[in-house]
């Protein structure tokens, strides 16, 4: 019996339990209707409607599209630097206090400040980009500087290369520590990215802009909002969920710290 209240799954799901009864109670306490705070109820059977139409796909998909650019364009802007820094004492330190400029502007901040600059259209790509950007450089400068000196060192005395040296023997070693920073961004950015759409409007395409549309058009009733908000959430949790078990899996694999 106390193997199965300890059990890390029956936790788990007893938390979502509770979660969802919590709900309940203080959607019944703020609205007894239902709509202008549904219950899980009420949402889920919204969530069934709105799954069965191709415009909910549709915004996934293209929610997830500037997703994934945004994050690849952050890790190659963040590799190529990364590499260009990496055992230059005074360029470290000359990219330091930009790199934590980046990671203290308030998102919200960001976000307006490229659609001003770019347009509603590519605020959220930059923004995903801005945001994870310092994780991942990092990430990145933290793996090649943890390898051992005297490992370096021997291999220059080979006759090895910097640059060599930097992606047969520092990028192989680092690579776990890389991993881990990758993973714990990605959930990041699908956060970002739902919240820029919102904050750029409904007009602006993907699942946040549906949650803002859905709340601007009709105000009176939020089980829509609801609803797209809930899809959001269960993408996060399990973009969230397979992070922690990647980066579970290699922290047990090399033992380095989650």
């Amino acid at each position: 019996m106390k193997k199965f209240f300890t059990n890390k799954t029956v936790l788990f799901l007893l938390g979502i339990v509770i979660l969802i009864l919590g709900w309940f109670l203080v959607s019944k306490m703020v609205d007894k209707n239902g709509v202008i705070f549904p219950g899980p109820f009420e949402t889920i059977l919204m969530v069934v409607d709105l799954l069965k139409k191709s415009s909910t796909y549709n915004a996934i998909l293209f929610t997830f599209s500037r997703l994934i650019l945004g994050f690849v364009l952050s890790l190659l802007i963040a590799f190529i630097l990364g590499t260009i820094v990496n055992d230059n004492e005074k360029l470290y330190s000359f990219f330091q206090p930009i790199v934590t400029f980046f990671k203290s502007v308030p998102t919200a901040t960001i976000v307006f400040l490229f659609i001003t600059l770019s347009g509603i259209s590519g605020a959220p790509v930059l923004v995903v980009i801005t945001v994870t950007f310092p994780i991942l450089y990092e990430a990145i400068v933290g793996a090649y500087r943890s390898t051992d000196k005297s490992i370096i060192e021997s291999a220059r005395v080979d006759g090895s290369s910097k640059l060599k040296t930097l992606l047969t023997i520092q990028l192989p070693i680092g690579l776990p520590t890389i991993l881990v920073g990758l993973t714990s961004s990605f959930s990041l950015a699908f956060k970002v990215e739902i919240m820029s759409e919102i904050l750029t409007g409904f007009t602006n395409g993907g699942l946040g802009s549906l949650i803002k549309g859905a709340q601007i058009l009709n105000p009176v009733d939020l089980t829509m909002m609801f609803a797209y908000s809930f899809i959001a959430i269960v993408f996060i949790l399990l973009i969230t969920y397979l992070s922690n078990l990647v980066k579970g899996l290699i922290s047990k694999r090399y033992k380095i710290a989650k």
